[in-house]
């Protein structure tokens, strides 16, 4: 289950018991509204750009301190690395925006006044009262938590690929030569695993060696532009996986480095020899 389907189904239950003080209304729209905002900010102030993972890593910052905003007053789940709970006369629909608010104003400042309108917007949507002041004030607690939680994690850390050129190792390749795009994601500290190198892959084979010779023949038949063997299918999802696409961005995520080049031409066993 994606987290953004969770925090919808936590924002629409469970009802309350009997004999218990009915909580304030929700309208999970607010997480979907906030999840369009967040990646139109992220776009906006990351511009037009090769392909990065930092999209996820972004869009995980947002979503995690909403989430804990949420969970925090419901219950239900178990909140991410944050054991503080909010009374459930909060309001959750205020602590989701203003915890979406705080994470994106403080990452991208340029976009202050824009998110300021729109979080003016969506709390004029929410009755005024005491559930409402409580939630901001514990969605800025989640937000400011989350931010806490992610200080000196290795963002924008100097991190260079120093192997010298050889057969086998990845280069900087035409009509642009451009270097690794964001080589800190490697050295990232993860969100949820232990170490960036808790799945990492094993080594490419040996360039001499059947199995090479096999995945260069495979991605030469498969990879052609006519009379290729792979399916309609095939050739439509390919280019998602192009440079740090939707998988190459997971992957970046949660510490496991597949080379963009390699994803590109379909070779998930593969990775830059001389990358750490």
């Amino acid at each position: 289950m994606s987290l953004l389907l969770l925090l919808v189904t936590v924002l629409t239950g469970p009802p309350a018991t009997a004999g218990s003080q009915a909580p304030p209304a929700a309208d999970p729209a607010t997480i979907r509204e906030w999840n369009t905002i967040a990646t139109d900010t992220i776009s906006t102030n990351l511009g037009a750009t090769r392909p990065s993972g930092q999209v996820v890593i972004w869009h995980g910052f947002v979503s995690a301190a909403v989430y804990n905003a949420v969970v925090g007053i419901r219950g239900g789940y178990a909140p991410y690395k944050w054991q503080v709970r909010e009374p459930s006369t909060a309001s959750p629909e205020a602590a989701a925006v203003a915890a979406a608010h705080r994470v994106l104003v403080t990452y991208f400042p340029a976009s202050h006044a824009s998110l300021d309108a729109a979080y003016a917007q969506s709390l004029a949507k929410i009755p005024e009262g005491s559930p409402k002041t409580q939630g901001v004030a514990f969605g800025e607690r989640a937000a400011e938590h989350l931010i806490d939680l992610r200080e000196g994690d290795g963002r924008d850390a100097p991190v260079q690929f120093t192997a010298p050129p050889a057969p086998g190792v990845w280069r900087p390749t035409p009509p642009g030569h451009q270097p690794f795009i964001d080589p800190w994601l490697g050295t990232l500290r993860p969100m949820l695993l232990t170490s960036p190198a808790q799945f990492r892959p094993a080594a490419p084979p040996a360039l001499s060696s059947a199995r090479y010779a096999r995945d260069v023949n495979e991605v030469r038949t498969m990879g052609t532009k006519t009379g290729s063997p792979r399916t309609g299918f095939q050739t439509e999802t390919a280019p998602l996986g192009h440079g740090a696409g939707d998988r190459g961005m997971a992957a970046d995520v949660v510490g496991v480095r597949w080379s963009g080049e390699a994803w590109s031409r379909g070779c998930r066993r593969c990775r830059p020899v001389g990358w750490p």
